[in-house]
């Protein structure tokens, strides 16, 4: 009768600790302190990336010099506003009037022969898809990077720029041979300018000279 007086009590007991639940063992303060870190990191990271979404394009890749197969020798530098990623200035050079749909270069023949002139525009550049635009109907193109297509247009293990036409400005090598023979390919602009404005200057004054005698 006492082992089942016992047993009767102890039962009961177990039961009501189950049901009430057996207190935790409390974490150590540190440990409070790394917990409580953790999840006001997180949730000031959530608001953060809530705040400013990731950029899905780097436009600055479109800063370089580039070479163009259809104008050889002709420059073509595009620089991205740093305070409107999405915005851009191209600066260049062309060979022939404006206008002119025969495909010179700029070699030093063409120049002398067809008179060289300095190029520029404004454009856009998308930051979701990469695309860049003049809003001229033929500077529509897209980054292409070195070996990210399986095309045959010609330049695919190359970085640059590939236009709707299909022509591909290509990455000018950054190296000093190529800025120093863009300083000199300047330098031969600017004094074959000159010497075109003397040109005329000197047939103006040849014909005053006629008309007085």
């Amino acid at each position: 009768q006492s082992l089942f007086l016992l047993l009767s009590c102890i039962i009961p007991s177990v039961n009501a600790w189950k049901k009430v639940g057996l207190p935790q063992q409390r974490q150590p303060l540190w440990k409070q302190v790394q917990t409580k870190a953790t999840g006001v990191a997180l949730g000031t990271a959530l608001v953060v990336s809530s705040s400013f979404p990731a950029q899905a394009f780097d436009p600055s890749v479109y800063n370089n010099n580039y070479d163009d197969p259809l104008h050889p020798m002709c420059l073509r530098r595009i620089e991205v506003n740093k305070s409107a990623p999405n915005s851009f200035h191209y600066a260049g050079t062309a060979v022939g009037s404006e206008g002119d749909k025969v495909l010179h270069g700029c070699s030093s023949k063409e120049i002398q022969e067809f008179t060289i002139r300095r190029t520029a525009f404004d454009g856009t550049i998308n930051l979701d898809t990469g695309r860049i635009s003049a809003g001229d109907g033929i500077h529509e193109g897209i980054w292409e990077p070195a070996n990210s297509v399986s095309t045959k247009l010609g330049f695919e293990d190359v970085d640059g720029i590939r236009w709707n036409d299909g022509n591909k400005w290509t990455v000018k090598t950054k190296s000093f041979g190529s800025k120093a023979g863009e300083y000199i390919f300047l330098a031969y602009v600017g004094f074959s300018t000159l010497a075109g404005v003397k040109g005329v200057w000197d047939g103006i004054q040849r014909k005053r000279q006629e008309a007085s005698t």
